[in-house]
C-alpha cells in the first residue's frame, strides 16, 4: 500500500504544482479564449493599419469564467464584428460601411476613364443626329469679286450687267476698243432641299438609333464600374477580416506560449511541446503576411479605380453579411438578361442603324430634288449699278450608278455580321450566367458546411483550451486546434466572399446591375460602424 502511494505521489505533486502555475500565469496574463480564438469580437483586439501592418494588438483581454462560455452560435457571430480601420485625411470615411461604400463607388463613377469615353461618344452621336436633321434645312452662300479686263465681250457684259450704257457705248469703234473695264460684283445663293432621295429621313433615322444605342453602352459601363467596385470591395472587406482573424489568433498564440514558457521554466511543460508549439505558431505568422498583402493589393485596387492615392486610407465596416440563398434558376436569369443587358439592347440598334443603311443605299436610286435663288450687284464704282435675281428648280438622278449595287451588297453584309454578333453574344451570356449560378450555388454549400465546421472548430479550441489546463492536452495541441480554427475560419471568409461576388455578378451579367441594386448591395455589403 505504502509502495502504491509512494508511486502515485510524484504525479499528484505534479498535478499539483500544474494548477498552482496557471493560476499565476493567469493573474499575470489573463486570457480570455473568447478573444484569442478564431470567433472572437473585434472590440478586444484592434487590427492593424496598413500604416503599421505588423502590429499586434496590445490589449489585454479579461478571462471569462468556465462555466460562462458562449454558445456556439455566438462564438460564429462574434466572428463577424471587426474594429474600423483608422482614417486619414486622403481617405474615404463615413458614418456607416454602406456611406463609406456610396462614397467609393460614386468616386469611382466620375473618374472611370470608359465610361468619360462612352459619355464622349454618345455626345458624338448627338452631333450626327443634329448633322443629318441639317438636311432639312436650306443653304445660303454670299459671294462678292471683282474684275478689270479690256476683253470687248466683258466690256459690253459688265455695261450690261450695270445698267449704265451710253450711246457712245454703242458705236462701233467703242465695241472694238472698249478700254479697260472694271466691275464689282457680289450675291447671295439659296438652295432649297425638296426632295433628296430620302437620304436625309434615313439618316435622321439611323442617327435617332445610333444615339440609343451609344446611351445603352454607357448604361452598360456603368454597370460594369459599380461591378468592378463591388468587386474589389468584397476583396478588401474580406480580405482585411482575414488579416484581422490572423492577427487575433497570433495574439492568442502568444499569450499561450508565453504561459508555456513559465511552465517550461518551472519544469512543468515538456520542451519539446513548447518549441512545437511554437513552431506551429510560425504558420499563423507566415499567413498574416500573406492576407496583409492581399488586403494591401485590395486597398490600392479600389483606389485605382478611385483615382485616389494608392494606399489611402478606407473606412472598412465592422459587420460582414451572412450568405442569403438566392433561388432562381438558370433560364429565369438569361430571360432577364435578354430583357436587360444594355449591351444587347446597344447591339439591336446598331443593326437598325444598319438596317437603316441598306435602305439609304436602295433609295439612292430616286431622284434629288433643289431649288435654287440667287441675287446679284453689278457696279463699276461702288456708288451705282444693276441688280438681278434667278430663282429655279434642279432636278438630277443617276441612270446608271455602277457603284450603287456594291454599296448595297456591302451594308447588308455588315448588318448580317451584327446579327451574328447578336446571337454569339447571347451564346456567351448564357455561358457566363451558367458558370455565375454554378459558383453562386457552390460558395452557397460551401458556406452552410464551413459554418457547421466554423462551430465545431470553436467548441474544439474551447475543450481543448480545458483539457489543456488539466495537464491532459500538450500546448503544441492547443496551438494546433488555433492553426485549424484558423483554417476553418478563412476558408468560410473566402466562401462567402465567393458568393458575394458572385452574386454581384450574376445581377451583372443579367443587366440588373442598376443603381438601386447597388445601393441594396451595399445595405448588405457595408453594415454599419
Amino acid at each position: 500500500m505504502v509502495k502504491k502511494l509512494l508511486s502515485i505521489a510524484p504525479l499528484l505533486f505534479f498535478l499539483f504544482m500544474l494548477e498552482i502555475a496557471i493560476l499565476r500565469s493567469e493573474s499575470a496574463n489573463p486570457l480570455n479564449d473568447n478573444v484569442s480564438g478564431p470567433y472572437a469580437p473585434a472590440d478586444k483586439v484592434q487590427p492593424s493599419s496598413p500604416s503599421s501592418p505588423t502590429s499586434i494588438p496590445s490589449q489585454q483581454p479579461v478571462l471569462a469564467p468556465h462555466n460562462e462560455y458562449p454558445s456556439q452560435t455566438e462564438q460564429v457571430e462574434l466572428a463577424f464584428k471587426k474594429t474600423q480601420s483608422l482614417h486619414s485625411p486622403d481617405g474615404f470615411h463615413g458614418k456607416g460601411g454602406k456611406a463609406v461604400f456610396i462614397a467609393v463607388w460614386k468616386k469611382i463613377l466620375a473618374h472611370y476613364p470608359e465610361l468619360k469615353k462612352k459619355h464622349a461618344k454618345l455626345s458624338e452621336a448627338i452631333a450626327q443626329k443634329a448633322l443629318a436633321e441639317s438636311g432639312y434645312y436650306p443653304r445660303l452662300y454670299g459671294w462678292a469679286d471683282t474684275i478689270t479686263s479690256d476683253n470687248p465681250i466683258l466690256g459690253f457684259m459688265m455695261h450690261m450687267t450695270e445698267r449704265n450704257f451710253t450711246a457712245q457705248d454703242f458705236n462701233v469703234n467703242t465695241l472694238n476698243h472698249p478700254g479697260t473695264v472694271s466691275n464689282q460684283n457680289a450675291g447671295l445663293l439659296a438652295i432649297f432641299p425638296i426632295f433628296d432621295a430620302m437620304q436625309t429621313i434615313d439618316s435622321v433615322k439611323a442617327a435617332k438609333d445610333a444615339i440609343k444605342a451609344k446611351e445603352e453602352e454607357e448604361k452598360y459601363t456603368r454597370m460594369e464600374a459599380s461591378f468592378l467596385t463591388i468587386d474589389a470591395w468584397v476583396s478588401l472587406l474580406f480580405a482585411d477580416a482575414e488579416l484581422y482573424k490572423a492577427l487575433s489568433q497570433l495574439e492568442s498564440s502568444k499569450t499561450d506560449l508565453n504561459e508555456a514558457l513559465q511552465l517550461m521554466e518551472q519544469g512543468l511543460v515538456l520542451g519539446a511541446d513548447f518549441y512545437m508549439g511554437r513552431s506551429l505558431a510560425a504558420s499563423i505568422e507566415q499567413s498574416k503576411n500573406g492576407y496583409q498583402s492581399r488586403k494591401r493589393v485590395a486597398l490600392v485596387t479600389l483606389n485605382t479605380l478611385a483615382g485616389t492615392p494608392a494606399e489611402s486610407e478606407i473606412a472598412i465596416p465592422k459587420n460582414l453579411p451572412r450568405p442569403k440563398k438566392i433561388s432562381k434558376p438558370l433560364n429565369a436569369w438569361f430571360q432577364e438578361a435578354i430583357l436587360y443587358r444594355s449591351d444587347l439592347a446597344a447591339l439591336r440598334h446598331m443593326i437598325q442603324v444598319q438596317h437603316t443603311e441598306v435602305k439609304k443605299e436602295k433609295d439612292s436610286i430616286m431622284p434629288n430634288v433643289n431649288g435654287f435663288a440667287t441675287g446679284m450687284l453689278d457696279s463699276d464704282n461702288f456708288t451705282t449699278g444693276g441688280r438681278s435675281y434667278t430663282v429655279g428648280v434642279l432636278g438630277t438622278m443617276a441612270l446608271f450608278d455602277p457603284s450603287r449595287d456594291p454599296r448595297i451588297k456591302r451594308a447588308k453584309a455588315e448588318e448580317e455580321q451584327l446579327r451574328h454578333e447578336e446571337n454569339v453574344l447571347k451564346d456567351t451570356i448564357q455561358t457566363k450566367l451558367a458558370q455565375a449560378v454554378t459558383d453562386l450555388e457552390s460558395a452557397y454549400r460551401d458556406s452552410e458546411i464551413l459554418y457547421r465546421s466554423l462551430m465545431d472548430a470553436t467548441q474544439s479550441i474551447l475543450m481543448t483550451r480545458d483539457l489543456y489546463r488539466e495537464g491532459r492536452k500538450t500546448i503544441a495541441d492547443l496551438i494546433q486546434a488555433r492553426v485549424y480554427g484558423l483554417q476553418v475560419e478563412i476558408s468560410y471568409l473566402e466562401s462567402v466572399a465567393r458568393y458575394e461576388s458572385s452574386k454581384a455578378k450574376l445581377y451583372f451579367l443579367s443587366g440588373q446591375l442598376d443603381d438601386y441594386q447597388v445601393e441594396k448591395l451595399a445595405s448588405e455589403l457595408g453594415g454599419e460602424n
